[in-house]
């Protein structure tokens, strides 16, 4: 069997280089997830780089949760799930402001969009779901981290309900990055009461299957929400 193409890094061999030559393997498929990498000797000599330069882009692409350093087995490709790539990113969050910014206008372009879909393919089963969280929701209201696991649960089954996976898979991307805000602003009481409202009125709508007005009420909720992660 031909292994993957690590060729020769032909420029000066930086740490950075390496890591966008395995990036692009990955992409390309040509290393999956749990693929092991040849050992740290073969791979230098393939790649034309030292090992001092390739360990230091092993280390980078471990923290960045794209491989795995096994002791005593070697390194592989990470399983490459989004909660696991965007980990790094929900500490830039609670570091930077622009991250919060960025965060809620790509929110506020593709959840509105989503709701309009699952307005158009969502079933009974799944309405009566929903209305089940928001219940649910409310009841566990003084409880934040509670009612975190039922927002969370809601908007996820929403995705699910629109029943595109592109769409589905950026939303899972931003995952952490979303929840690391619902952290930030649902320790407060009056956030939560606002969000049940807004919960209810998205489902109101889904069950009209009404796609303006779904992607409207999910529009106004992110709204409340960045509104109270501004004043928090």
């Amino acid at each position: 069997m031909v292994g993957p193409p690590f060729g020769t890094v032909t420029r000066e061999a930086v740490p950075q280089q390496i890591v966008s030559r395995l990036l692009d393997l990955i992409q390309q498929r040509h290393l999956e997830p749990g693929d092991r990498l040849p050992a740290e000797r073969e791979l230098a000599a393939t790649m034309g780089v030292s090992r001092s330069s390739l360990r230091e882009a092993l280390r980078a692409l471990t923290v960045l949760g794209v491989c795995e350093m096994r002791h005593g087995t070697g390194t592989y490709v990470s399983s490459l799930e989004p909660d696991l790539l965007v980990r790094p990113l929900s500490f830039v969050l609670s570091l930077s402001d622009g991250g919060f910014d960025q965060l809620f206008e790509a929110r506020k372009v593709v959840e509105p969009a989503i709701a309009a879909l699952a307005a158009r393919r969502i079933d009974d089963v799944t309405l009566d779901r929903l209305d089940a969280l928001v219940t649910r929701a409310d009841a566990v209201i003084e409880n934040s981290e509670a009612f975190l696991i039922a927002d969370v649960e809601l908007h996820d089954v929403i995705r699910e309900a629109a029943g595109n996976s592109i769409l589905g898979r950026f939303m899972e991307s931003i995952h952490a990055l979303g929840l690391a805000s619902r952290q930030a602003t649902g320790t407060r009481r009056e956030v939560r009461d606002q969000s049940v409202k807004d919960h209810r009125a998205i489902v109101a709508a889904l069950r009209e299957r009404d796609a303006d007005g779904a992607a409207d009420a999910m529009r106004h909720h992110l709204e409340n929400v960045e509104r109270a992660g501004r004043a928090s």
